[in-house]
């Protein structure tokens, strides 16, 4: 790694420890310069402006994800080792970089409408495991949406809580509860 990407590497993970305590509206340039010990200048190298930055952190990590997730269920062909690797993929995610997860899960609804919908998308991916398990008769026919907002929102709610404290430690240790929890939501009857 050069001194450029060295440089950069900073200013990003300064960057996403102030967005992280103060919000990205209410960080300035000047707060990550000092944090990545940098001049103010040197963040407009590789950024057009704060806001660049902030949605570049977003996008790099959701499309990130999104592969993830879909090398973790390519060697699976039954829809509860899928969901299960699904699971895992999120927790190891959220605890080999914790700041870029929570940071990713709580800005989603400020970046969510400026991707492309060409990019590879986390929740597509669930959406797509659920609507071929549907398909081929594994569970009930119920609203994909539906079933995909419950399935995702086991692990996402606990990380959620997570960033308020109410649950410590890794998620990897609280996996398979989530794991139990999305093969109920998965198998639930329709009614």
């Amino acid at each position: 790694m050069g001194k450029a990407d060295d440089t950069k590497k900073r200013v990003e993970r300064a960057a996403l420890t102030l967005f992280m305590a103060r919000g990205v509206a209410e960080t300035t340039t000047r707060e990550i310069a000092m944090a990545a010990s940098v001049a103010e200048g040197t963040i407009y190298r590789y950024f057009p402006s704060k806001d660049a930055l902030a949605l570049e952190l977003f996008t790099r990590h959701h499309v990130a994800l999104a592969e993830a997730l879909l090398e973790a269920i390519r060697p699976h062909k039954k829809l509860r080792q899928k969901a299960e690797a699904i699971v895992r993929c999120y927790c190891d995610w959220a605890d080999r970089d914790w700041t870029t997860f929570a940071y990713h899960l709580l800005t989603q609804h400020h970046f969510l409408a400026s991707l492309s919908e060409d990019l590879p998308n986390p929740v597509d991916v669930v959406r797509d495991v659920i609507a071929q398990a549907i398909s081929a008769g594994e569970i009930p026919k119920r609203d994909i949406d539906a079933l995909t907002a419950s399935v995702v929102g086991v692990v996402l709610q606990a990380a959620t809580f997570k960033v308020y404290g109410r649950i410590t430690g890794s998620l990897t240790d609280h996996a398979p509860t989530f794991v139990e929890a999305v093969w109920a939501v998965l198998n639930a009857k329709p009614g």
